[in-house]
């Protein structure tokens, strides 16, 4: 009963974004069927994700009604306002036979490891908790956000994934797993098939970086600690909306009429915001890392502040909540001795996330040896955007865990492969992207068939 009600959400979700598809990637033409369902999925979670946050930023619980109402106006502006045709763009070439088996495999072994285990860790102290509060009360009452006995830490988390994960919880019964959980598995398969969709036209470097992004542990294993198919997180989450606002943002600077990259960043940007904590800091990152590489200001900027406007119940919602104990310190960053006798472990321990071959399969080694050499001509702004974001994404980590009020080695082991997660699949992108192979289309705009590299 519970998978049948997570698979009818996630239908929905998936029909909610059909729309933003059409309207926001419309040149994603040729993709394959599946990759288009994972940017629909995708779409649809940031819609469906951001009502459900005004309606209970206003006073109501997360119910099915935003879901099905969302997915019923998508279906009919489909109809009614399909949005102009696209110029058939470039067409990437199909995927190769074992990979596209490797893919289908992943995705079975990620779903099947997901919804056959329970919530568990940060799954069960927040994700799952305050989505079973939203099922019931609206963030304006929940008793995880406003009653520090009953919820004693992170009170002020975003709530988008609980927002969606609370009508499955309010069909199956609070105590369900399996469907609240194949709804947050359907989100880590959206941002593999996301990926796919804009790495397979960076070409044969782009199948190879699928390749690996999908054979990571961190991915599919339960092995590894607080993975994607582990307890219940949202980092895949996050990584999907980061990734789709690198995407925009790219098309931003490609585009003659950037509307629809705006609209993407804008949408994806709100939804980041949304998700986790971190996520205003790193759509933040990405905003100065393109106005550094170049980036038309008068694009980028106004893509930016529609983000923010669209996060605004959030903003809300968290201005609301019942004070939180203090994670970080920010004195510590005054104290010549604190950071002296923090700074090595922490330098130490992030340098170690690129070597941590149980979580990542030293695919962030492949990343650097990507970025570090000169672009090809035509990349370079593609180079000094990635090299700028993995600039601000590094100094984020070493600030925040310069700052924490943990213990920093514990902070790091129990948090930093989960962070550096939501980067990964955006820098590779950008790395695959700085050799595209003779005969196939440049990489970026990476949803679009303008074809205009550089251009400002």
């Amino acid at each position: 009963m519970s998978l049948a009600v997570g698979a009818l959400f996630v239908l929905l979700l998936v029909l909610a974004g059909w729309w933003p598809l059409r309207r926001l990637a419309g040149g994603w033409v040729g993709a394959a069927p599946l990759e288009r369902a994972a940017l629909a999925l995708a779409l649809g979670a940031a819609v469906t994700g951001l009502l459900q946050l005004a309606v209970s930023a206003c006073g109501a619980p997360s119910t099915a009604l935003v879901p099905g109402a969302a997915a019923a106006l998508s279906l009919l502006l489909c109809r009614l306002a399909p949005g102009p045709p696209s110029p058939p763009p470039v067409r990437a070439g199909p995927l190769p036979g074992l990979l596209a088996l490797l893919l289908v495999v992943v995705a079975v072994a990620s779903v099947g490891a997901a919804v056959g285990t329970p919530f568990s860790a940060d799954g069960v102290r927040i994700w799952s908790a305050k989505a079973r509060d939203l099922a019931l009360h609206a963030a304006t009452s929940a008793p995880s956000l406003h009653d520090p006995d009953r919820f004693g830490v992170h009170r002020d988390y975003p709530l988008l994934v609980p927002a969606l994960l609370a009508p499955s919880f309010a069909w199956s019964g609070p105590e369900a797993a399996a469907g609240p959980k194949l709804v947050l598995a359907a989100l880590n398969l959206a941002l593999l098939g996301v990926a796919s969709g804009l790495l397979r036209r960076a070409g044969p470097r782009g199948l190879a970086a699928l390749a690996g992004l999908a054979t990571l542990p961190f991915l599919c294993s339960l092995e590894v600690r607080e993975s994607a198919v582990a307890g219940g997180y949202a980092d895949s989450t996050d990584a999907l909306f980061l990734l789709l606002v690198v995407a925009g943002v790219q098309r931003l600077g490609a585009e003659e009429r950037p509307a629809r990259a705006a609209g993407l960043v804008a949408l994806a940007g709100g939804a980041l915001v949304s998700t986790k904590l971190e996520g205003g800091v790193e759509l933040l990152v990405v905003v100065v890392a393109a106005l550094l590489a170049g980036l038309p200001r008068r694009r980028v900027l106004p893509a930016a502040a529609l983000a923010v406007l669209l996060a605004l119940p959030t903003f809300a919602i968290r201005a609301g909540v019942a004070g939180d104990e203090a994670a970080f310190e920010l004195a510590s960053l005054l104290a010549p001795g604190v950071l002296a006798a923090r700074a090595p472990p922490i330098a130490s321990g992030l340098a170690g996330l690129a070597l941590d071959a149980s979580s990542f399969a030293l695919l962030p080694l492949l990343v650097l040896a990507w970025l570090l050499p000169s672009a090809p001509a035509g990349q370079t702004r593609t180079r000094t955007l990635a090299l700028w974001m993995l600039a601000g994404a590094l100094l984020f980590l070493a600030t925040a865990y310069l700052a924490t009020g943990m213990i920093p080695a514990r902070h790091i082991y129990t948090s930093a492969h989960r962070l550096a997660w939501h980067w990964l699949p955006a820098l590779l992108l950008l790395a695959a992207q700085l050799a595209p192979a003779p005969g196939h289309a440049p990489a970026h705009p990476a949803t679009t068939p303008a074809r205009r590299p550089d251009a400002a």
